[in-house]
């Protein structure tokens, strides 16, 4: 199968792992990562749970170092 163009793959550069909005808590002997931006209504505190290696969002701003 031959394609008409080929679509380059361009892997993200930003990750939720680098974002200044990024919360975490511990529970238990976890740490649950949310991000203090987007919204949810699955947990309690009505934050999105996310993970370290998603890529990042439009609301993206990079941590300060």
């Amino acid at each position: 199968m031959s394609l008409l163009f080929e679509i380059p793959e361009e892997k993200p550069t930003k990750f939720c792992r680098t974002c200044e909005h990024r919360e975490r808590t511990q529970c238990g002997g976890s740490i649950i990562q949310y991000c203090g931006v987007r919204k949810s209504n699955l947990t309690d505190n009505g934050k999105l749970k996310i993970k370290a290696k998603r890529p990042a969002c439009s609301l993206y701003i990079e941590i300060e170092k």
